[in-house]
């Protein structure tokens, strides 16, 4: 997890000077089990958050305001999908080949991916080099790509039948930004009560 090295910066930040009310400041969540996580409110209106539980880390980062006894998040969207389609070609293969790679073009291995075809459904996992191999198949209608540990995947996306050979690019900040709109969190003294993981258990942060 990558608490630790957020929490460091986060007092590099707040050392600077103290902030101009009571609200803005270095938060951190308290009495959470095999979690961790942060949100620090700036004096100028920007925030910083991070979430980090098993192997998924989260961030986010946009505005802050106050509206009665709540501070309200509204984050910075990436402004390129998650998932996106870049190159499709006819190889001439006997077999149908989806790859999975980030923006810098590096390979996305171990990711499942379910290609629809006129045949029916198949599903394959990505190697080392972001491929996922269908043997055999013909006529691809469409095709979904998994990230498990994010519970995010791409949704159904039209093939050409024609083609054989698809490249996905991944765009990790939009997995792993976590899209505030109007969040509310409570005031309670010095925490906020935050719900946007589970709306029937708060989630406690205490000013540091």
């Amino acid at each position: 997890m990558k608490v630790l090295a957020l929490f460091v910066a986060l007092l590099g930040t707040t050392a600077l000077g103290a902030p101009p009310d009571h609200i803005a400041g270095h938060y951190v969540l308290e009495n959470a089990r095999e979690m961790g996580s942060e949100l620090l409110l700036k004096p100028d209106g920007q925030f910083e958050y991070m979430f980090a539980y098993g192997a998924a880390d989260y961030t986010a980062t946009g505005k802050w305001h106050v509206v009665g006894d709540t501070v309200i998040l509204d984050s910075k969207l990436p402004a390129t999908p998650a998932f996106k389609l870049v190159r499709s070609s006819d190889l001439r293969s006997p077999d149908v080949r989806v790859w999975v790679k980030g923006k810098n073009g590096a390979a996305i291995p171990d990711l499942d991916v379910s290609l629809t075809t006129a045949a029916g459904e198949v599903t394959a996992r990505t190697d080392r080099d972001g491929m996922a191999i269908f043997p055999g198949a013909t006529q691809p209608k469409s095709v979904v790509i998994r990230i498990t540990v994010y519970n995010k995947d791409s949704g159904a996306v039209t093939l050409n039948a024609a083609h054989t050979d698809f490249t996905f690019e991944i765009n990790a900040e939009a997995i792993t930004t976590v899209p505030f709109h109007e969040e509310a969190l409570k005031i309670k003294g010095d925490t906020l009560e935050m719900l946007y993981w589970d709306k029937t258990k708060p989630m406690v942060y205490r000013r540091q």
